[in-house]
């Protein structure tokens, strides 16, 4: 079998895992928005009246892009958001790791993370991000392929 026959079977469980981790990652916040709010205050980046509406809305902001990496018309949007977000989060880490912050993420709720290991909440984050381009490469290929089909 051709590496290349692989990249749509690599490209799918790439979307799984992604949209997984964000679903998965979005319910216990969710349902926890004052949690949620503690744990986002702790970076202490934003303040509390802030840190209250990031709460409430990136958890669903969160559930709905990772389910938009299951629908193709919006996939490619998803995937962008999912990597701006995850690079964001990726300097959140560092630069609580930097100052020396001893915090839980709030990554997967509360209780989920109890102790912070920066260096493992980069690497995930790095490998998700590189997920995300293995779906927006393999989705561009596709599109940009149907484009030379229809002219």
């Amino acid at each position: 079998m051709k590496p290349l026959a692989l990249y749509p079977l690599l490209s799918l469980v790439a979307r799984l895992i992604v949209a997984g981790a964000f679903v998965l990652a979005a319910l216990p916040k969710i349902s926890d928005p004052q949690a949620f709010a503690q744990s986002v205050i702790s970076f202490q980046v934003i303040d509390g009246a802030l840190a209250r509406y990031v709460a409430i809305i990136l958890p669903w902001f969160e559930l709905i892009i990772g389910i938009g990496l299951l629908v193709p018309a919006i996939r490619r949007t998803s995937s962008a958001c999912i990597s701006l977000l995850l690079i964001i989060f990726i300097s959140l880490h560092a630069s609580a790791w930097q100052r020396g912050l001893d915090i839980s993420c709030g990554c997967f709720g509360t209780t989920a993370e109890p102790t912070t290991n920066y260096s493992l909440l980069i690497l995930r984050n790095l490998l998700l991000v590189a997920a995300t381009i293995v779906v927006m490469r393999r989705d561009f290929k596709v599109h940009s392929s149907a484009s030379m089909v229809a002219i």
